[in-house]
């Protein structure tokens, strides 16, 4: 196996951050998310394999298991199992290997794979969540409980009643939601490691995360803080859009982008049909930071360069 594994020193890093993630949602929900996370791991794997297995000296990128554990954290914890192997399929497939394999594409893969399964399999992505457990040793020692069934995430609360979760239930994580995007606390440490590590760049996560706040309290004219902290906005701007290869790599590019995010994240939660936006506002930003990247910011160098 080790023999098929291209080694990759920055997808470690981001595999080692999603750990305590991966362990906390297991706590919340049960022993059936190691399960859909191994899936779609193993789904990805022979995807990417079956297209690179008779190039020379081809081996699978260790990036396709940061793309299989990002999906299955992306997903409900009800999820069928065959919902999450398509998902994964399409991830690799159509966001990996259509572009080249790693390094050529420009959407990221794990996003691309969640808003497929979002929009194919709505009814499974959005109407059972598990409510979570609360007190040790919780969903470690359960597969999963089927009669925690409910219907309402904090995002859904909001867009419904305009109520808001308890900050407290946010930052701690002890609320209905995808796998891996409770608890604001585990996610904003697992971005300061990549950080500190130079994994991911602070400036597209803070770039996002201002933009966002900012356009909340105009579009909402409430505290953001909260709509911040529910759906998959921090996940997302801390793990999917610092991918460092469907990103922009010039620095003003950088911060053009996540405000764009920002932005286009508000309008679509606040204007469309969908309550998260969020994977939306990321394929667009990566459809974008092309002509971010070259039209808007290197064509003024090179006028500013000519005079």
């Amino acid at each position: 196996m080790k023999n098929l594994i291209l080694k990759q020193a920055m997808m470690n890093k981001v595999l080692y951050s999603l750990i305590p993630i991966a362990l906390f949602s297991v706590f919340l929900f049960g022993w059936r998310v190691l399960a859909i996370i191994t899936i779609t791991n193993f789904v990805a794997f022979i995807t990417e394999w079956l297209f690179i297995r008779q190039k020379k000296n081809g081996k699978v990128s260790m990036a396709v298991f940061v793309t299989g554990s990002l999906l299955a954290l992306s997903l409900p914890p009800t999820i069928p199992f065959w919902i999450a192997a398509i998902g994964a399929i399409f991830a690799v497939t159509f966001g990996k290997m259509v572009f080249g394999g790693f390094g050529m594409n420009i959407f990221n893969p794990a996003i691309l794979g969640r808003t497929f399964v979002y929009i194919s399999f709505p009814q499974a992505m959005t109407v059972s969540w598990l409510n979570p457990f609360t007190k040790f040793p919780g969903g470690f020692a359960f597969y999963q409980k089927a009669s925690q069934l409910t219907s309402a995430t904090p995002m859904i609360d909001f867009s419904h009643s305009q109520e808001m979760t308890p900050l407290n239930n946010l930052a701690i994580g002890t609320i209905a939601g995808s796998m891996g995007e409770t608890s604001a606390i585990l996610i904003i440490l697992a971005g300061i490691y990549l950080i500190l590590t130079k994994t991911a760049k602070w400036q597209v996560m803070l770039s996002v995360l201002v933009s966002f706040a900012l356009f909340s309290f105009i579009f909402y004219g409430t505290n953001p803080l909260p709509l911040l902290l529910s759906g998959g906005l921090l996940f997302g701007s801390v793990f999917m859009i610092t991918d460092p290869v469907s990103m922009p790599k010039d620095s003003t590019a950088i911060w053009i982008y996540g405000i764009l995010v920002g932005f286009l994240t508000v309008i679509i939660r606040k204007y469309s049909l969908f309550v998260e936006g969020f994977m939306f506002a990321i394929l667009l930003g990566n459809s974008l930071m092309p002509i971010i990247e070259y039209a808007i910011v290197k064509q003024k160098k090179m006028k500013k360069e000519k005079q």
